[in-house]
């Protein structure tokens, strides 16, 4: 093979590779969203609470596998 052939790999792995880790950050995007949204029960000032919940969980770099359970929590504090 000749040097263009590997650079034609080497570009569509590399493609293929950043459309998968675009695609894979916007569906958790789509589920914290979806999951944001049956929390708040159509509340608006609910929603508004969890949206600013969820921005600080990420800013503060929390584990992605805590970040629901603690959306959770955060909805059953407000209710109280």
């Amino acid at each position: 093979m000749d040097t263009t052939a590997y650079i034609i790999i080497f570009v569509s792995t590399a493609l293929a590779i950043i459309f998968k880790v675009v695609l894979f950050k916007r569906i958790q995007n789509w589920m914290d969203q979806d999951l944001i949204k049956g929390l708040a029960d159509g509340n608006p000032s609910k929603h508004d609470y969890l949206i600013q919940k969820h921005a600080e969980l990420v800013e503060n770099k929390v584990k992605r596998k805590h970040i629901h359970q603690q959306l959770t929590d955060f909805a059953d504090e407000f209710e109280q």
